[in-house]
């Protein structure tokens, strides 16, 4: 199916059906989640997907994520891939996607990349700042910094669908000349120190906040955690799932006026280079 002719419906129908089994997974085994970013706004401003969307997001704290990762695939089943730096090698992210058997959502800048390309939903894990105010904006930093060296080394091209002009090719060589300088470096140590910065603060006490920040997110948004827990079911797509219980509050720190909907110009999804929805 090229890149035009798919209906993005489609697209979210098989989204749904990864997250709704995701949401049972978790609720079965009593671990935390919310619908986070984009489709925690869609659930608020429109009851379902933003119509023009076509992927779905939810967070998890790191330790339920952790355990959602030790059980997920078995729980999964056949008919879905849970994929990470640890089950999929090539994966070019420091969190986890489903992603849905025997369908394709191929994006520009991953076409090269030998790994699993089915529909999918992102899941995002969420970890502890610390108290002191100049420490969590050096752990950020330092977040913000290990995610872009980790994307340098295992994105090869850009995101943009290619074009002829000059610029657009010297710019991808570009890109490709920081991908290979990049892989220099040892992959497998790069990954390690992620996981370590990442998670410094989760178990310590006496440095630990009450304020949650995902690492994987190039920007400092923090999310103190009486706003995040305990999580409140809302509709989403004629079904019930779980967002941020001040979910007001949360949509107003990543958007602002969330309720007021970008110019047409901008409402726009992955535009993915090739799409198969599967049987």
């Amino acid at each position: 199916m090229s890149k035009d002719s798919y209906n993005i419906r489609d697209i979210q129908n098989v989204e749904l059906t990864i997250l709704t089994k995701f949401a049972e997974i978790c609720d079965r085994h009593n671990l935390k989640y919310f619908l986070d970013s984009g489709t925690a706004l869609g659930a608020i401003r429109h009851e379902g997907f933003i119509p023009w969307d076509d992927d779905i997001d939810v967070g998890m704290p790191r330790d339920d994520y952790e355990k959602f990762l030790e059980i997920g695939q078995k729980e999964l089943g056949d008919q879905f891939f849970l994929q990470n730096v640890r089950t999929d090698k090539n994966t070019p992210f420091l969190f986890s996607k489903i992603r849905k058997n025997n369908t394709t959502f191929l994006e520009w800048n991953k076409r090269n990349i030998d790994m699993h390309h089915g529909i999918y939903i992102d899941i995002f894990p969420y970890d502890y700042l610390p108290k002191n105010e100049e420490d969590a904006k050096k752990y950020i930093n330092d977040c913000i910094k290990l995610n872009q060296k980790f994307l340098n080394m295992t994105i090869p091209d850009r995101a943009m669908q290619p074009q002829k002009s000059l610029k657009w090719i010297a710019l991808a060589v570009v890109r490709r000349c920081i991908y290979y300088s990049s892989n220099i470096f040892s992959k497998e140590k790069l990954i390690g120190k992620c996981q370590q910065v990442f998670t410094q603060f989760n178990h310590d006490d006496e440095k630990k906040s009450d304020v949650l920040f995902s690492p994987v997110f190039c920007g400092d948004y923090r999310f103190p955690e009486n706003i995040m827990f305990p999580p409140q079911k809302v509709k989403f797509e004629n079904q019930q799932f779980n967002v941020p219980c001040d979910h007001d509050t949360y949509l107003k720190t990543l958007y602002g006026d969330y309720m007021k909907l970008p110019d047409e110009k901008d409402r726009v999804g992955h535009r993915p280079a090739k799409v198969e929805l599967g049987e």
